[in-house]
């Protein structure tokens, strides 16, 4: 629960700590009357959570670094002209299983992949596991299932690879991707889930101060007595830090971003 220090605007202090303090009242009212998109309960956890809305996995970014697939196939080529470039030109397990799972989906090896079966483009990328290929790799039969290009580069980056053929692999399909937590909305799953009047906790504390302000002066209508009483000393603090923030002229809590609507 956060611990509500009575404003003075005579007495505000430092700006940043009004600011700190209207982003940790404002969660806190969030934590308090917010309802989640499914209709099950608010996180314990929301209030202490990540207090500027943003995904903990890409800090906000919507992106994060790691193996870029679009990179590893020309899907313009065929198999024969190297359209899988990670192994093109190579001779390697992983060449000629390729080369027998493309029997085995009816892909013809001298045809470009953007002419053939879409899905083939995924299992070369992802893997294959419906069944095992069977191939023959310097001399030796083996069975196993194919894991995919992205898979490959990967076990090769955590395993920490010394080959210098390697890392240059690792560092050619690498680049920015699109967050697999957040998807790329750069939003944490409560500020994406949690709202109060429809608006998500990250959308309001992008507002605008004035827009804030109003959406703050608003909130006491909407809520029954009992909400009151739960989140109204929460509210007044909030709305009395805003008003002076808006008082002094200051536009935005964040800056450089662009109030919302």
């Amino acid at each position: 629960m956060v611990q509500i220090k009575p404003f003075h605007a005579s007495k505000a202090g430092a700006l940043v700590g009004t600011i700190m303090d209207i982003r940790e009242l404002l969660r806190a009212i969030y934590a308090t009357l917010g309802n989640r998109a499914d209709g099950s309960s608010v996180p314990l956890d929301f209030a202490q959570s990540r207090l500027d809305g943003t995904c903990t996995v890409c800090n906000g970014f919507g992106t994060v670094i790691d193996i870029v697939p679009e990179r590893m196939i020309a899907p313009e080529l065929s198999l024969k002209q190297g359209a899988v470039l990670m192994w093109a030109g190579s001779y390697c397990a992983p060449v000629e299983m390729i080369k027998q799972l493309a029997r085995m989906l009816d892909i013809y090896y001298d045809k470009p992949l953007i002419e053939q079966d879409k899905r083939f483009i995924d299992y070369l990328l992802y893997g294959y596991n419906q069944r095992p290929v069977s191939y023959v790799y310097k001399k030796k039969a083996a069975t196993a299932y194919y894991r995919g290009c992205v898979n490959d580069l990967r076990h090769m980056r955590d395993a920490g690879t010394k080959s210098k053929g390697n890392r240059k692999l690792i560092h050619y399909f690498t680049g920015p991707v699109v967050c697999p937590l957040c998807e790329g909305t750069k939003l944490s799953p409560e500020s994406r889930s949690v709202t109060i009047q429809g608006r998500t906790y990250a959308a309001a504390s992008q507002m605008s101060v004035q827009q804030l302000l109003a959406f703050v002066r608003r909130l006491p209508s909407s809520l029954d007595s009992s909400d009151i009483e739960l989140a109204g000393d929460l509210i007044a603090e909030l709305e009395a830090r805003l008003a002076y923030l808006d008082k002094i002229g200051l536009k935005r809590l964040i800056q450089g971003t662009q109030g919302t609507n």
